[in-house]
């Protein structure tokens, strides 16, 4: 009976003291993560980061999820030749034609809209791999002559997919000429912060990744095939 009435009032005990050290344990890490940026702040944000980093972290938005950093587009102009000489098309947005087929198709849309999305992350992974070779060729890596092949091999997989999507998109502009080259890039746009809504200043779009200018050929539909 002792040994049972011990062990309630162990338990009483224990729930009686882990709420107010729990709520102790929320506000110190509070303090913490909006502590002033110091050495001591630094060392200290390791040992709560786990917790405060998944559970609670938040962006801009109040109880909201991170809302998105960056608008990333794919972009292609189409060079073409007639009897005047060669001209090139302006440059046309690939995610958007995607985006647009996928709202006027009702027969599996999405798979539409994830055409545009592919190339754009694949155009977007040449660029990550890039900055890993130049690093690589800066500190003198050794395995730095196969990291500039698969970057090779990436650099003309993507041509090839690209080429392969554009097709379609070039037929479809009924230019009047034979078409020679496309050219396809990719641009990084920031997107305007909550709190910088009323800056007059607007983010500036850059390339990201440029392809360069190749040769055009014909290639199967393949949101459709």
């Amino acid at each position: 009976m002792t040994a049972s009435r011990t062990r309630a009032g162990r338990w009483k005990l224990l729930s009686t003291a882990l709420p107010p050290l729990l709520g102790l344990a929320c506000a110190a890490m509070t303090l913490i993560v909006n502590a002033p940026e110091s050495p001591a702040r630094t060392q200290a944000y390791k040992a709560v980061a786990p917790v405060a980093d998944t559970y609670f972290r938040q962006s801009w938005m109040l109880l909201a999820p991170y809302s998105v950093d960056y608008n990333g587009e794919v972009f292609y102009q189409v060079e073409y030749q007639n009897a005047s000489g060669r001209h090139t098309t302006e440059p046309k947005s690939l995610s958007r034609k995607m985006a647009d087929t996928a709202r006027e198709v009702r027969v599996a849309p999405n798979r539409m809209g994830a055409v545009g999305l592919y190339i754009g992350v694949e155009l977007g992974s040449l660029h990550d791999k890039q900055v890993t070779v130049d690093q690589a060729r800066k500190k003198a890596l050794s395995d730095f002559a196969g990291q500039q092949s698969e970057l090779k091999a990436l650099w003309q997989a993507a041509k090839t997919d690209t080429t392969t999507v554009l097709s379609p998109l070039v037929d479809q502009l009924h230019l009047d000429g034979k078409v020679t080259r496309l050219r396809a890039y990719y641009t990084y746009t920031p997107v305007k912060r909550f709190d910088a809504r009323h800056s007059s200043q607007e983010p500036r779009s850059e390339v990201f990744t440029d392809l360069g200018w190749f040769d055009y050929r014909p290639g199967a539909q393949p949101w459709t095939s």
